[in-house]
């Protein structure tokens, strides 16, 4: 009998597979290249996955980044994989492969995962924040994930925090100031390094050894954060505030952010964590979601 899920967590570097049971542990898992972020290989790859799956899996699930319809699968528009612009990807495979598909955010799978299984398991409101290459978001509010009217709740790394400075609002946006692309083009510029040879490990690096100009980029970056972390929960008041990215490997990293929210702290007294689910938060919430929008088992209220 069937009871296992495959599920996709797609993103601009790799995309993410995995076997999953429905308690939503992962049996078998790897990654494959998105061929820099190339729609139609990475549908190629997909497909080819769930040829391999497909008599033991009895449904599909998806975290794909973008602006996501998660009713009808409809991906207005793809983020970073700009060929799934206007592509209905649920609607595709399912006609395909005769199988059970959903498609979420892929920030708001980070929520769902928290929300099932992680530490936002016990909250009624809480907020999601990722940090990598760029700001990304999501909302659970009422024990609900809220997704805004055209699926656009909780792009935090829209927010202008700092006023406007550059040629466009994007220059001054808080996935520009708050990110690891942004640290990284800092450094880069500064001491003329080519952008594809400065990693974020390198820059914090050379911040725990007091490379003064090290120093200042991620203290801007910690502040930075901070005040889009002042804004959404002045506004929201969640519960708790969880943060997602590889950056949360760093042991100190949530000590040094909340030395920057003293401010916060006493007004709204918010509990600042890391998320439970790290790399493999995609796949697990791709799931929490999936068995939800099918109602084949009580995991989260959507």
């Amino acid at each position: 009998m069937k009871k296992n899920y495959l599920s996709f967590d797609i993103g601009g570097t790799h995309v993410k597979w995995g076997l999953l049971d429905h308690n939503g542990s992962i049996l078998e898992k790897d990654h494959f290249s998105s061929d820099s972020s190339d729609g139609a290989p990475i549908l190629h790859k997909i497909r080819g996955k769930i040829k391999e799956f497909q008599s033991e899996i009895e449904g599909i699930a998806i975290s794909s980044p973008g602006f996501i319809n998660p009713s009808t699968g409809f991906i207005e528009k793809g983020g970073a994989i700009k060929e799934f612009d206007n592509l209905n990807l649920q609607t595709l495979l399912q006609s395909e492969f005769n199988l059970p598909v959903s498609i979420e955010n892929d920030v708001n799978c980070v929520a769902f995962a928290e929300k099932w299984l992680g530490n936002g398991k016990n909250l009624a409101d809480f907020i999601c924040l990722t940090v990598g290459t760029g700001i990304g978001g999501a909302l659970f509010l009422n024990n609900q994930i809220y997704r805004g009217h055209s699926f656009r709740g909780g792009e935090f790394g829209f927010m202008i925090t700092q006023g406007l400075h550059g040629v466009s609002p994007e220059e001054d946006s808080l996935s520009t100031l708050a990110s690891m692309r942004g640290i990284r083009n800092k450094y880069a510029e500064y001491y003329s390094l080519p952008f594809n040879e400065v990693t974020g490990e390198q820059v914090f690096q050379a911040y725990d050894e007091k490379d003064p100009v090290a120093v200042t980029i991620v203290e801007k970056f910690y502040e930075s954060l901070a005040l889009g972390i002042y804004n959404i929960t002045s506004v929201l008041n969640p519960e708790k505030v969880l943060i997602g990215g590889g950056i949360t490997s760093r042991p100190t990293f949530i000590n040094e952010l909340e030395k920057h929210l003293t401010y916060i702290d006493r007004v709204f007294h918010i509990e600042i964590d890391a998320c439970h689910f790290r790399n493999d938060a995609g796949l697990v919430g791709a799931l929490a979601f999936h068995k939800t929008k099918y109602n084949n088992t009580e995991t989260v209220t959507s």
